[in-house]
């Protein structure tokens, strides 16, 4: 690949490219409501037509998936996992149309485009197409092989994800290596690296009025609570049940199987601390939080952000809720709840335990509603598109953060479980405020990570090459 010659010319089209992702941007694809998501789905098929490429939409139970192929007959093949869906706009605090991809000057950061989806990911996906339009038009042809797996349900939790791949198992296998293009730079530019996810389990706590007392039906007045049981704070006091002031969880057996941190990944982690390329100082500054939920600095706090699992309530409601006053006995009461699994944590084993804890304190009458469930997952430091990243950062002179787990979770387990391979997320570039109002992406970092794919491409074909140099890596 003439990569100067590409590089350059994304610096020079950088402005038609821009629009092509603010246009991509402006397309409603919210995966909860269904809005925009057929249009869109449709649009990643002409997208990917367009650069020469092949591409179908998969009908699944859900939401459709964009199956792609670009076989420019190389001798190796990336499988490049996408989501095209978002959120919903619905939370308060927008400055500007959730929808109108518009750019605006943000403190720190300079010009960036505020949209749904800015960093969630279609604004990656959108740049990552640009980059692939200018490798064709430099040399006619990728280095490697793709293939596109870009799903609409992954903020459902990838319903419909598995059963697609073991429905088109043998066109994926020819993969060797799975990359999720993401904007990966923070608030103070370095760029992260994840050797895998925890395990997500997302479910709804409902208590209802019944034997144990309450009202059954319907809502009643505020002044019975003298006589009347009230649901919202039977759930209340089963929620206190789970965890100490401290937030530390009791469900029994629900720490049983948690793994360490494996050694030479807490030997990156500790030596990356001490090299000041972690600093919670700079989370608490840009997420608003005075302090941490444990004490110490340095690997006492990071270590249980990765290593630990976590009991979230993601929101309570019941009864009246709106302005003013209304003095209201409710007849229902929710909680909805995620817990994020370290390894070897598996999610139907949670759910048992959780539903026994709930029955062994007396709570046998909330029901307990999984909406999703994602397994952990982990990749080797070692794996050649792991490596081919961190070679990708250190050429634009960035050391990235390496991180043993995302703290968050994505269906990676699916690449490692059923088609057996590894995987990588990465790019420059920035955005923030994921799910949250005035979502942003930094202008400059859209080029950032143009590049940066460039670069990422030619690297990992030295690397499965044997052509790579053999430089100390930071796995040693």
């Amino acid at each position: 690949m003439n990569l100067n010659e590409v590089l350059s010319h994304l610096e020079k089209n950088f402005d038609e490219d821009l629009e092509r992702v603010r246009e991509f941007l402006r397309m409603p694809s919210i995966s909860y409501t269904g809005e925009g998501i057929e249009q869109t789905a449709s649009k990643l098929k002409e997208i990917i037509e367009e650069l020469g490429g092949t591409a179908e939409v998969v009908p699944t139970n859900g939401h459709p998936i964009v199956f792609g192929e670009f076989d420019e007959g190389q001798e190796h093949t990336l499988l490049v996992y996408g989501m095209y869906d978002v959120m919903p706009t619905d939370e308060e605090g927008w400055t500007v149309d959730p929808w109108g991809a518009e750019i605006k000057d943000l403190p720190k950061f300079g010009p960036c485009i505020i949209n749904r989806g800015a960093v969630n990911t279609k604004g990656p996906l959108g740049a990552f197409f640009n980059t692939i339009r200018a490798i064709k038009e430099v040399d006619g042809k990728l280095p490697v092989n793709l293939i596109f797996a870009v799903e609409g349900e992954e903020e459902m939790g990838s319903r419909n994800f598995p059963a697609f791949l073991e429905q088109y198992k043998e066109k994926l296998a020819k993969a060797e290596a799975v990359l999720f293009p993401f904007f990966e730079q923070d608030e103070v530019g370095t760029p992260g690296l994840v050797l895998g996810t925890k395990g997500l389990l997302y479910f709804e706590l409902v208590c209802q009025g019944g034997d144990w007392g309450g009202p059954t039906s319907r809502g009643i007045h505020g002044s019975f609570n003298a006589w009347v049981k009230n649901p919202a704070w039977r759930l209340v006091q089963a929620l206190s049940t789970m965890v100490d002031v401290d937030e530390n969880i009791l469900i029994e057996g629900l720490l049983d199987d948690v793994s360490e941190i494996p050694e030479k990944e807490r030997n990156i982690l500790a030596q990356q601390i001490e090299d000041g390329i972690y600093d919670e100082k700079v989370f608490l500054e840009n997420y608003d939080v005075r302090r941490l939920k444990y004490e110490g600095t340095g690997m006492d706090v990071w270590e249980k952000l990765y290593s630990r699992p976590q009991l979230n309530i993601d929101g309570i409601f019941s009864g009246y809720t709106g302005p003013g006053t209304k003095t209201l006995l409710p007849h229902i009461a929710t909680a909805k709840v995620d817990v994020r699994m370290v390894p070897h944590m598996e999610p139907d084993e949670v759910v048992r335990l959780i539903r026994a804890h709930l029955d062994k304190h007396g709570f046998s009458d909330i029901e307990m509603n999984v909406a999703n469930k994602y397994y952990w997952s982990k990749v080797s430091v070692d794996e050649h598109v792991v490596q081919a990243m961190i070679d990708t950062y250190r050429t634009m002179g960035k050391e990235p953060q390496i991180q043993p787990l995302n703290p968050g979770s994505a269906p990676y387990y699916v690449f490692e479980r059923y088609l057996q391979i590894p995987y990588v997320t990465g790019g420059m570039g920035h955005g923030a405020r994921q799910h949250s109002s005035d979502e942003y992406c930094t202008v400059q970092g859209v080029l950032d990570f143009e590049k940066s794919m460039a670069i990422f491409f030619d690297h990992y074909c030295q690397r499965v090459s044997g052509k790579q140099d053999q430089q100390e890596t930071i796995s040693k």
